[in-house]
């Protein structure tokens, strides 16, 4: 009998050795990247869905997590029907590999749902068995985006503040201005440590994107201490809404277009950016297990 309990002990501490070893393998992290908006309807899920493809085709591995938990959509922009979301995830029936669905061009999605609340609620076992699950995703994606909701509700905030950085979208619209201004309000109340990136959509020209941007840059310098930086902009193109008709990504229905264009080129800052002028440096990723974990933290 003591050499079955000593035997029983010496393989819960393997198991256990192996969780925190794995928890450990921090050599490579995914960027966290959080869409969001001040209000709804400015094109926040398109920019998310339209950019995560444009950086897959640049080579890049990426997931695309719905986050609006309220008005999740991206699977209704796909014409998809997943069985499983985030909710099957941290209640442990289902894997992470079982909630992840394929969308366009082999990109990775995992579809809207609650979960957060849940999250909080883990026991502390059970909570390592999903980071150690999530550690594996670290090692598969260089950028998990995020659809989050509009506006600073508690969820929406939750996964703002837990990423590595967040990309407000606005249209050149007065509200839109200062619904976007009292989201970048909130993350320097919260002292976000992450970079703030800006895009402005549906634009008549560049010369009213790049006016649009530096305004709203200029006023976050002078009442904030948050370093806006623009991203691009994205033109009031027609074939915005016809790939939503169509339901499917218009930088694939229409390459050339020129939002197409200017998704492009916002990927690539994305790619090229060093963050702090200062440093020449990208900011240090955190990945997608300490994402979650401090949205835990938070949650709790």
């Amino acid at each position: 009998m003591k050499d079955q309990a000593d035997k029983l002990r010496e393989m819960a501490n393997n198991v256990r050795q192996q969780i925190e070893t794995e928890l450990r393998n921090e050599n490579r992290r995914a960027r966290v990247i959080a869409i969001s908006s001040g209000k709804g309807g400015v094109g926040k899920s398109t920019l998310a869905l339209n950019l995560s493809l444009s950086l897959s085709a640049k080579g890049k591995r990426v997931l695309l997590m719905d986050a609006d938990l309220g008005m999740a959509n991206l699977d209704i922009m796909l014409g998809a029907l997943p069985k499983y979301n985030l909710y099957n995830l941290v209640q442990g029936n289902k894997s992470i590999e079982e909630i992840t669905i394929t969308g366009p061009s082999g990109l990775r999605i995992i579809p809207g749902g609650s979960g957060i609340q849940e999250l909080a609620n883990l026991s502390g076992m059970e909570f390592k068995r999903l980071l150690v699950a999530l550690n594996k995703m670290d090692n598969e994606y260089d950028y998990m985006i995020l659809d989050t909701g509009a506006g600073i509700s508690s969820n929406v905030m939750y996964f703002l503040l837990s990423a590595d950085d967040v990309m407000i979208i606005t249209t050149p619209e007065p509200t839109s201005l200062t619904d976007a201004y009292g989201v970048i309000k909130s993350l320097d109340r919260n002292q976000f440590p992450g970079r703030v990136f800006l895009v402005v959509n549906r634009v008549v020209d560049e010369s009213e994107g790049i006016l649009v941007a530096e305004k709203l840059k200029l006023v976050c310098q002078k009442y904030l201490q948050i370093n806006l930086i623009p991203m691009g902009y994205i033109a009031d193109d027609e074939m915005v809404g016809e790939g939503i008709r169509q339901q499917q990504p218009f930088i694939q229905l229409y390459p050339r277009s020129k939002a197409s264009r200017n998704i492009d080129n916002i990927a690539e800052r994305i790619l090229y950016s060093r963050g702090e002028e200062s440093t020449g440096q990208e900011p240090a990723s955190k990945g997608i297990r300490n994402f979650f974990k401090r949205i835990m933290t938070m949650a709790r």
